[in-house]
C-alpha cells in the first residue's frame, strides 16, 4: 500500500495550481536527470579521448619497440655463434619466417616473473604482436589482461591466463622433463591455446623475465616516460611477500629499472586496463631510448646486453627467424602500428563501450572469491570466444580500416526506439570510431522507411576530395558487413555533430550482431 503526505492547505487550490506544480516539478527534475547524464557521458567522453590520445603517442614508436627487441635477441644470439660483429650479420643469417594464409607472422610476447619476485613464471604482460611486412607493411598489437579466466585448453587445464604457463611447466618438472624443455615445451602450448582462443595462428613466442627488464632498462642508461596521473598503490608487492608503498607523480620521470617495473606492476590503485596501457608506454620508451643511445652502433654496450639476454630471454624461435623477423621491420610504417586492448569496457553494464570491450566480469563466489574476466558470449551459454575471435579478424584481415579511420555517427531515422545506440556501441567495440548517435529530429524529415549509409557532403569540396576515395571505400565495407546500401543522399541533416559517414537506421533495419556477419 502507498500514500502521500501533503498539506492540508492545499486540498482548497484549484487542481489546475497543483497540476502545474507537478508539471514543473516533473520537468525540473527531467532537466536534472538529463544534465547529469550529460555530465557523466562528457566525463567518460573526455577520459576515452585522453587514453585514445596516449595511445596514438604511442603507436609511432610500437613498432621501433618491438624491432628494437627482435634485432637486439637476433643480433645478440647470432653473434654467440658467429663471434663477430660483422655489418652483414642481418643479410646473410635469416631463414623463412612462418606466415599465416593472409602473410601475416603473429609473434606472443611475455614478461614474467623470476625467481626475485613472488609471482615466479607468472605471465603479467600478455601481447600478441601481427606483423604484415608485404601488403600493408603494419603491424597490431592486442594485449590481453592477466585476470582473464580460460575455463577449458587442450593440456593446460583451466585457470587465469597468466598461471597457464607456469602451471603447465611444473606439471612438465614434475613428469620427470627437464626443466629448461618444460619452458620450451609450455610457451608453445601457451601458443597454441592463445591461437585457440583469438582465432588466428601463433608463429613463436618470446618472453623475458623481470631481471632482464630491469637490467636491460638500466643498460640503456634508464628510460623517460610521462606519467599522466599521479599513482599510489599501497599494496605493491615487497619482500618476503610483504606489502609496500609505491608511489609516483604526475609528469615526466626518469626511470631506473627498478621504477619502470614498478611502474608496469602497479595495479592495485589501477584498473588492469590501465596497467596494459603503461606497459605498452615502457615498452614504447625502451624503444624510443634504444634509438637513440644507436644501441647496435656501440660493439660493448651490445656485449654488455648479450649477457643480460642470455640469461633472461627465452623464444620458440630460432635465432636466423629471429633475425628475419627483425629484417621484416624495415618494410613497416611507424604510422600503421594499430594497438588494441582487451577490456570490460563494453557499455552492457554502465559506462561507455571502447574498442576491445568484449569481456565481463562474472561474480566473483563461481571462482572462489576470485576477480577475473570471462568473453561475452551471444547466446550467453556457452561461453565462447567467437566475439573476440571476430573482433581479431577485423582487426588482422582488413587492418587497413583503422588507418587514420573515419568517424562515424549512427542516426535512427525510423528504426525501433534505442536502435542507434545499440548498433553504435557495437561498432565502437569494434573498433570503428563512432563519434555520435541519436534519433533524427529534425522539421520536414518524417520516418524514413529504409536504412542508408551516407558520405559527409564536404568530400564533394575540392579541399577534402583526395580523401573522398577512401571513405568511399570504408563506407562500402561497412555497407558490406551490415547489409545497407550506401545511398548517394543530401547528408547534411545527419551530419550537425561531425563525422565523416552517416549509418541512417530507417524503419527496415533490424539489429544483428556483428559475429553473424564477418
Amino acid at each position: 500500500m502507498s500514500f502521500t503526505v501533503r498539506r492540508v492547505r492545499f486540498e482548497e487550490q484549484p487542481s489546475r495550481l497543483r497540476k502545474s506544480v507537478r508539471f514543473g516539478m516533473s520537468f525540473f527534475s527531467s532537466i536534472k536527470q538529463l544534465w547529469k547524464h550529460f555530465e557523466e557521458r562528457k566525463h567518460a567522453d573526455d577520459e576515452r579521448k585522453s587514453r585514445e590520445r596516449a595511445l596514438k603517442r604511442t603507436a609511432t614508436v610500437l613498432l621501433s619497440i618491438l624491432l628494437s627487441v627482435l634485432v637486439l635477441i637476433g643480433v645478440l644470439k647470432g653473434l654467440l655463434f658467429l663471434k663477430s660483429f660483422a655489418s652483414d650479420v642481418l643479410t646473410t643469417a635469416g631463414a623463412t619466417l612462418p606466415v599465416d594464409e593472409n602473410g601475416f607472422t603473429n609473434v606472443l610476447l611475455l614478461g614474467v616473473g623470476d625467481s626475485d619476485h613472488d609471482g615466479i613464471d607468472l605471465t603479467d604482460t600478455i601481447m600478441v604482436a601481427s606483423i604484415d611486412a608485404q601488403r600493408t607493411k603494419s603491424a597490431v598489437l592486442l594485449s590481453i589482461p592477466r585476470d582473464t579466466y580460460i575455463l577449458s585448453t587442450a593440456k593446460m587445464g583451466k585457470g587465469r591466463i597468466n598461471s597457464l604457463f607456469r602451471d603447465y611447466k611444473g606439471y612438465l618438472i614434475h613428469k620427470g622433463m627437464e626443466k629448461k624443455q618444460a619452458s620450451q615445451e609450455s610457451l608453445k602450448q601457451l601458443s597454441e591455446e592463445i591461437s585457440t582462443l583469438l582465432g588466428f595462428p601463433i608463429h613463436g613466442a618470446v618472453k623475458i623475465n623481470f631481471s632482464g627488464f630491469t637490467q636491460g632498462v638500466d643498460a640503456l642508461g634508464g628510460i623517460d616516460v610521462i606519467v599522466p596521473q599521479d599513482l599510489v598503490d599501497p599494496e605493491y608487492p615487497g619482500p618476503d611477500y610483504s606489502y609496500e608503498t609505491f608511489s609516483i607523480a604526475k609528469g615526466q620521470q626518469h626511470m631506473s629499472g627498478a621504477l619502470a617495473l614498478k611502474y608496469v606492476r602497479s595495479r592495485h590503485s589501477t584498473s588492469d586496463f590501465s596497467r596494459s596501457a603503461r606497459q605498452q608506454q615502457v615498452i614504447a620508451a625502451i624503444g624510443q631510448q634504444a634509438v637513440k643511445a644507436g644501441l647496435l652502433s656501440h660493439p660493448a654496450k651490445l656485449t654488455e646486453l648479450f649477457s643480460i639476454v642470455a640469461k633472461n630471454v627465452e623464444t620458440t624461435f630460432s635465432v636466423r627467424e629471429l633475425i628475419s623477423l627483425a629484417q621484416t621491420g624495415k618494410a613497416i610504417s611507424t604510422r600503421r602500428i594499430i594497438s588494441m586492448q582487451l577490456s570490460d569496457q563494453s557499455g552492457l553494464t554502465g559506462g561507455l563501450p571502447q574498442s576491445g570491450g568484449f569481456l565481463y566480469a562474472p561474480p566473483r563466489d563461481q571462482f572462489d572469491g576470485a576477480a577475473v574476466f570471462l568473453p561475452i558470449s551471444i547466446p550467453d551459454f556457452p561461453v565462447t570466444w567467437k566475439q573476440v575471435q571476430v573482433f581479431c579478424k577485423l582487426l588482422l584481415s582488413h587492418r587497413s580500416l583503422f588507418f587514420d579511420p573515419p568517424h562515424f555517427v549512427v542516426v535512427n531515422a525510423g528504426a525501433k526506439p534505442g536502435s542507434a545506440r545499440v548498433q553504435a556501441d557495437e561498432l565502437t567495440r569494434f573498433g570503428f570510431q563512432v563519434v555520435h548517435y541519436g534519433n533524427l529530429q529534425k522539421k520536414g524529415n518524417p520516418s524514413l522507411s529504409t536504412s542508408s549509409i551516407v558520405l559527409n557532403p564536404l568530400f564533394d569540396d575540392d579541399q577534402h576530395a583526395k580523401a573522398k576515395p577512401r571513405a568511399q571505400e570504408e563506407a562500402a565495407f561497412l555497407s558490406k558487413l551490415l547489409g545497407i546500401p550506401v545511398a548517394p543522399s543530401d547528408a547534411r541533416p545527419f551530419m550537425e555533430e561531425g563525422g565523416d559517414i552517416a549509418v541512417i537506421l530507417g524503419k527496415d533495419f533490424g539489429f544483428k550482431p556483428l559475429q553473424e556477419k564477418l
